[in-house]
């Protein structure tokens, strides 16, 4: 786009002053000669007109050159003309030249949630510190930066009713959904974005931060999928199953999940000192997503790996797509318990006190 508008810049200052000199050429020395033998002659001009008519033409596509110079490249902008500009570089910078209308719409946040949870039931209306658990996940993403909307999705009408009363954006998804992922594809033309981050319905302390950081990384990389993830600095965290591992490549980007410790350290019974041999990484929750991602999601089957792991993100890492990971300190306190809900509490009471 840039290149196009570079040509169209020059070409608006050569062509008029092409056919200046053309015109003013035509005029000059030779006039007599080339006046005897032209259709101006039997027209009845004279050669005064003839002259005349050549400069003036001249002169006049002269003068077009030069206001084609003064707008290109010595008058100010304005501020419609850098709004443009503005516009323009944003889409060349999130699409890499490529219009795309997706691209114009940037990036959204999405936050499934549901009454129905097997552990938890009606936790995203449990309250926390005298508010909604799911108020305060949507509050969190408004402190976003990078994402222009954040909306609810869920199969509730406790909870639409409870996001309208808070003035929260609110999509209604199939009962069908068995995950948070499945309700962003099925509320994906809905939210109106080319890139959406899942920030789970449970996760009332997300760091708004954090969720730039994946949008950043998917602008910066045009990456499809990118989550995040946190070093490991406690054994005990390392072998319990409900804290998911990721494994990392060379270049950072997410092998394998796990609620495993990978790597194993073959030779080293003392689970602590693994810690100090290799570098071990929580997963946190939260995806980013791009359009071509969720379509691709969409036409795959459930894996055996997914199965025996029971974590979706599986899905993709069978099909030999690889995220993107954030680095990250933040710690996730997810709500799936009541146990967890006073944990909870307890950290707001910490952290207000």
């Amino acid at each position: 786009m840039k290149i196009l508008v570079s040509i169209f810049e020059v070409a608006s200052v050569a062509v008029p002053l092409f056919i200046a000199l053309l015109f003013l050429a035509r005029s000059g020395e030779s006039y007599r000669e080339k006046y005897d033998v032209s259709k101006f002659r039997f027209w009845g001009f004279s050669r005064r007109q003839y002259v005349l008519f050549f400069r003036l033409v001249g002169v006049l596509f002269l003068l077009l050159a030069c206001f084609a110079v003064y707008k290109n490249y010595i008058e100010e902008p304005s501020a419609e003309y850098n709004e443009t500009k503005e516009f323009w570089d944003e889409i060349n910078k999130r699409s890499g030249d490529v219009f795309s209308m997706a691209a114009l719409l940037g990036a959204a946040i999405a936050i499934p949630a549901r009454m129905a949870s097997t552990r938890f039931p009606g936790k995203p209306l449990a309250l926390l510190g005298g508010k909604a658990v799911i108020e305060r996940v949507y509050q969190a993403c408004k402190k976003s930066e990078f994402a222009e909307k954040t909306v609810i999705l869920t199969d509730s009408i406790e909870i639409a009713e409870f996001a309208d009363s808070i003035s929260a954006p609110v999509v209604m998804t199939s009962e069908k959904c068995r995950s948070g992922t499945e309700r962003i594809i099925e509320a994906f033309e809905e939210i109106g974005a080319e890139f959406v981050v899942n920030v789970q319905g449970d996760e009332p302390f997300i760091s708004p931060k954090l969720i730039d950081s994946v949008i950043e990384a998917h602008r910066a990389t045009n990456s499809d999928l990118v989550t995040a993830a946190s070093k490991i600095g406690d054994a005990n965290m390392l072998i319990n199953p409900n804290v998911v591992k990721v494994l990392r490549d060379g270049q950072g980007r997410a092998l394998y999940f796990s609620r495993s410790p990978l790597p194993y350290n073959r030779g080293e019974p003392d689970v602590a000192k693994w810690l100090d041999r290799c570098d071990y990484w929580r997963h946190i929750g939260i995806y980013g997503y791009s359009e071509k991602s969720l379509v691709r999601y969409d036409s795959l089957s459930v894996s055996k790996l997914e199965q025996c792991e029971m974590l979706e993100q599986l899905r993709f890492i069978a099909a030999g797509w690889k995220f993107d990971i954030v680095e990250t300190q933040y710690e996730s306190i997810g709500i799936d318990t009541p146990d967890d809900l006073e944990a909870a509490e307890e950290f707001l009471r910490k952290r207000n006190s």
